[in-house]
């Protein structure tokens, strides 16, 4: 690259460190190249410097019976606060997160949802869906900020199934709630094999879609602006793996496997999301990890370079395994009920645009 070329990378490098999570995004879409320097540790650390937005993840846990939260940041925040949502009118649990802040929460033994940023202690009140049946699973899919547009997905099921429904399929109840028209409507169902069902904890939103991890060790995804869904199968060799989990890397689709007899994780992507085709990406040593906790496993990627591991508390783990360097954290004890990405902010002037878009 010659001078010239070299000294406009370095003026969008500048830039993009001094801009919103929104225009990065956008910029990750349009340029391969920015999308994979944008992803490395320098530049996430850089970011949240110079904007005052800290990116990383809320961990649920359970606690004396009740869900209690807290913030562990990706970009050198050694505290990691406690969240509250004594905000809301009463005890929540979160059910899914967006790359925006905003979070879907379900309020403990009722059918009520609450769309919020804890951030800035604003929520709404989403109508209640049709009670009569059981959640498997929910999922928030935010279609822009300003003004605040969402759709939320819900699969049930009958509380009872026919013995010919038991033995023939998995019939799961769709219904969505947009926010532009304010109401759930009821979409085609879905027929899976009967015995394959949606596995919890797993939900990953990459694409427009939302994927979760089968029992029978296939993907689930639920295209929310198309309304449709399909099942397609993680990569042969890797599925064959002890600890098989979905999550994102770098914007894709990733699964990851631990073979623990070998003390490696090995991550796919997937490549072609319209073609479902998979990519071996990584081999990673994870022996100075399982050497201290036999049964650690991945929870996020927090960037290109950076996996967040974990199993049970209180200790959660960022690991760089390109150079091998290890933060430990430690919580409050309790079992792991989830983990969300999240961005919280510290700026005045970011706080008074999202509470704008949640009221307008």
């Amino acid at each position: 690259m010659d001078s010239a070329g070299e000294l406009c990378r370095d003026a969008i490098y500048e830039v993009l460190t001094r801009s919103s999570m929104e225009t990065v995004g956008k910029c990750r879409l349009l340029s391969k190249e920015y999308n994979k320097l944008t992803y490395e540790s320098l530049f996430t650390k850089l970011h949240s410097q110079r904007t005052a937005i800290v990116s990383g993840f809320l961990i649920q846990s359970m606690i004396k019976n009740e869900y209690q939260v807290f913030f562990v940041s990706t970009n050198g925040l050694k505290n990691h606060p406690q969240i509250s949502f004594d905000f809301l009118p009463e005890h929540v649990k979160i059910v899914s997160s967006t790359n925006q802040g905003v979070l879907l929460c379900h309020a403990h033994n009722k059918s009520c949802y609450y769309v919020c940023i804890s951030s800035i202690q604003q929520w709404q009140k989403v109508p209640n869906p049709k009670a009569r049946y059981d959640t498997i699973e929910s999922g928030l899919m935010v279609e822009r900020l300003k003004p605040l547009r969402y759709k939320i997905v819900r699969f049930s099921e009958p509380k009872f199934r026919s013995h010919r429904e038991f033995y023939m399929y998995h019939c799961i109840r769709v219904e969505l709630f947009e926010s532009a028209t304010w109401k759930w409507k009821l979409l085609d169902e879905v027929k899976l094999p009967h015995e394959e069902s949606l596995h919890r904890m797993t939900k990953v939103s990459v694409n427009g879609s939302l994927h979760w991890l089968t029992w029978k060790r296939n993907v689930f995804a639920f295209d929310v602006k198309k309304e449709s869904h399909c099942l397609f199968p993680l990569p042969l060799p890797a599925s064959e793996g002890n600890d098989v989990r979905l999550t994102e890397y770098k914007g894709k689709l990733a699964m990851t496997c631990i073979d623990r007899a070998r003390n490696f994780m090995k991550v796919w992507i997937m490549k072609d999301h319209d073609r479902k085709q998979w990519s071996k990406r990584h081999s990673i040593n994870i022996g100075v990890l399982t050497r201290k906790n036999p049964h650690v496993s991945p929870l996020a990627f927090c960037n290109a370079d950076v996996v967040l591991m974990g199993e049970y508390f209180p200790d959660v783990i960022f690991f760089n395994f390109k150079t091998g360097h290890i933060d430990m954290l430690r919580l409050r004890k309790g079992l792991l009920h989830g983990c969300f990405p999240f961005q919280l902010t510290f700026a005045t002037k970011e706080k008074a645009q999202l509470v704008h878009c949640l009221k307008a």
